[in-house]
């Protein structure tokens, strides 16, 4: 069985993309997973919501501000993606991080589960850190 938690490291999902992209050496699967959860219409599924947190506690742990569950070995090794965490990317990861707070099938779970206001709030701090 998976791990699952309102903390967006607190599923394998997420941990499973962080670390993809770090053994890719691929930077550009962060800006292509944001814009691909941004542009899709329709709702996310959770996996599309996981890979999207993921890739958003990225752009934030480039700009310094790692949540306090980001793997330690990726965030060790982002350095070398050279990607930078300009103003757009930034403007990019909250617009998608909102997406997925206003209706999504991650929501809907947190929402069933009675959770939803805790999953809100660490994802509030996580548009504050992209802020």
């Amino acid at each position: 069985m998976g791990t699952w938690g309102t903390r967006n490291f607190e599923n394998d999902g997420s941990l499973d993309w962080v670390f993809e992209m770090i053994d890719a050496k691929d930077g550009g699967l962060i800006a292509d997973t944001l814009q691909f959860s941004l542009n899709k219409d329709g709702l996310l599924d959770t996996s599309e919501c996981e890979d999207a947190l993921a890739a958003a506690e990225t752009v934030a742990a480039l700009t310094g501000k790692p949540s306090e569950d980001y793997p330690e070995t990726p965030l060790e090794k982002l350095d070398s993606l050279n990607v930078l965490a300009t103003l757009a990317l930034r403007k990019l990861a909250i617009s998608v991080v909102e997406k997925i707070k206003l209706n999504s099938e991650m929501k809907q779970t947190f929402t069933d589960s009675g959770e939803v206001e805790a999953w809100f709030t660490v994802q509030d701090e996580l548009i504050r850190r992209l802020s």
